[in-house]
């Protein structure tokens, strides 16, 4: 059986996900982050937008995480659980460098750096769902914690194994 109350959450998370506004803010991220096309170790302008935007919404963001200068964690709340909303957010070389929305090869500069695999636009939607999920445990005085993370270098290195080594997601309940 479904619990009325969490049915009722959920229907109000859809909602706030699908408002006009909620998904503006999640086209904007989603060009801003595939404008700056940033190779991995490199991703420092999606770092500063991203992390503003964050920070203006309340988390808290912490920087070189894992002793990588482009990775970062930001959290919001406190206690258990938490929650982690994690996607990549680097981008590769060549033939990876499309217009935005083209599911072909089409670069916009032959060789150039560019997103082709959706790095631009996962960290936003994480975000979008973090803001929402943030604003019904304030409504409803929910405890627990938001983390979210972006991974940075996966075309090169994939450093989410960094992340585990680190400690990162040693209290995490759910991803």
């Amino acid at each position: 059986p479904v619990n009325p109350r969490v049915a009722a959450l959920k229907d109000a998370l859809d909602r706030d996900v699908s408002s006009p506004a909620m998904y503006d803010l999640g086209q904007q991220m989603n060009d801003m982050v595939f404008s700056f096309g940033e190779i991995g170790f490199q991703e420092f302008e999606t770092q500063k937008y991203l992390g503003g935007l964050l920070r203006e919404n309340g988390f808290t963001v912490e920087t070189g995480v894992a002793g990588i200068p482009t990775a970062w964690v930001a959290r919001w709340g406190s206690g258990k659980p938490v929650f982690a909303f994690g996607s990549d957010i680097d981008q590769g070389r060549g033939a990876r460098a499309r217009h935005l929305g083209v599911a072909y090869h089409d670069p916009m500069i032959e060789g150039a750096p560019g997103h082709g695999e959706g790095h631009n636009s996962g960290t936003p939607l994480n975000i979008v769902a973090a803001l929402a999920v943030k604003r019904i445990m304030e409504r409803e005085k929910l405890s627990g914690t938001l983390m979210i993370w972006p991974g940075v270098a996966e075309e090169l290195l994939g450093t989410k194994a960094h992340f585990v080594r680190a400690g990162l997601f040693k209290d995490v309940d759910v991803v």
